[in-house]
């Protein structure tokens, strides 16, 4: 049998863990409280004091949780206790707005299953104020947002400021010398203008495109052809990026599947766009490979313009993006492309190495419809 003396060192024992368990617990600077299954608060640290701003914990005890720490009249809608006894008891956490008359408070709520009695568990809840690291985030998001407004505006300015000047030295050109002009020259100072209005639409309906989410409408098309459209328009509007360029689009069948048309050559056109913009006036190859594999048609855009960095090529379809020169590109003509290649359901992907990047583009297709032999 145990001696008095062992008896009376074995309580102070637990009577000092007791204390230093309690030392810890109100060292804590976040609200922590016991909750019962009757919701009446059994314990709480010294940061619930300062939360409910009532200093006697005879005040907080034994009341409804919900009354003390958030001034409800009854149970809180994200109050997890039911579900939690009728699932597995494991930790949850809910985050919640509230609103008083003094203040405004993000907070981040952890509910921990404390098992009580046989069939019988009851509550420990820690209270975290988050509202400074939620307003931080906030407004880290708005310098973020106006950064990229700073990109997409000076982008834009500098996008459709090509094709207008170039408007306006063509125009001075044809005012000056129109009447002594023959009219081959006066139809290529025309195709002139209306390439460099074309260029200044298609910019403005890359904006459209990505401030407007349209359903799509498809058709059955001829891929090959379209892509050819896409290259070809291209090479009108940029003639001076492209008349260095060696372009190659090679196929086995004229596959045809349901797109939208518009979209597609879209899709294309700032890829190849894109690929110009690399090259920087620098001869080279972008090639073109249409295959079909089961239920996929695969095409491969491949350039050898110099590679795109490992450590943005992740960011690469992200909204306001660019990797050009300060002041040149909107940053939206690959976010486009990625918008365009989800709404018809496919994958689109991109490689970088030996300064080449390979972008792989892929469509689901039935076998219906199979390419059909030219």
């Amino acid at each position: 049998m145990n001696s008095p003396n062992n008896s009376e060192t074995t309580v102070e024992q637990i009577t000092e863990k007791a204390r230093e368990l309690e030392a810890i617990y109100d060292v804590v600077q976040d609200p922590i409280v016991l909750i019962d299954s009757n919701f009446n608060i059994q314990r709480a640290n010294l940061a619930t004091i300062d939360f409910v701003k009532i200093f006697e914990f005879e005040k907080i005890l034994n009341r409804k949780c919900f009354e003390v720490l958030y001034q409800k009249s009854e149970i809180c809608p994200y109050c997890p206790y039911s579900k939690m006894q009728v699932k597995e008891k494991k930790q949850t956490s809910r985050e919640i707005f509230i609103r008083t008359q003094e203040k405004k408070q993000t907070l981040n709520i952890e509910f921990y299953p404390y098992p009580k009695n046989e069939g019988e568990f009851w509550i420990v809840e820690k209270i975290s104020d988050v509202t400074k690291q939620k307003e931080k985030e906030e407004e880290s998001f708005r310098m973020r947002n106006l950064a990229s407004l700073g990109i997409l505006v000076s982008g834009i300015a500098h996008e459709l400021n090509n094709p207008l000047t170039g408007i306006s030295l063509t125009l001075q050109n044809l005012a000056s010398s129109w009447k002594t002009a023959n009219p081959e020259q006066i139809e290529k100072r025309l195709e002139m203008i209306k390439n460099d209005t074309a260029r200044a639409a298609m910019i403005v309906s890359d904006i459209i495109s990505f401030a407007k989410s349209e359903k799509v409408k498809v058709t059955l098309g001829n891929i090959a052809e379209t892509i050819h459209r896409a290259k070809d328009t291209i090479a009108r509007l940029y003639p001076h990026l492209s008349k260095n360029i060696l372009w190659k689009i090679d196929y086995d069948n004229d596959y045809q599947f349901p797109f939208h048309p518009a979209k597609m050559e879209r899709l294309f056109m700032n890829l190849f766009r894109n690929s110009l913009q690399a090259f920087d006036y620098r001869a080279g190859e972008i090639n073109v490979s249409i295959r079909k594999t089961k239920n996929m048609i695969h095409i491969i855009v491949e350039d050898d313009a110099g590679g795109i960095p490992d450590s943005i090529i992740h960011k690469i379809f992200d909204p306001f993006f660019t990797n050009n020169k300060s002041g040149t590109g909107t940053g939206l003509g690959l976010s486009i492309c990625h918008s365009i290649v989800k709404e018809h359901e496919g994958n689109i992907s991109v490689k970088s190495s030996d300064n080449k990047t390979r972008f792989k583009i892929s469509f689901p297709v039935l076998d219906s419809t199979e390419g059909v032999t030219a």
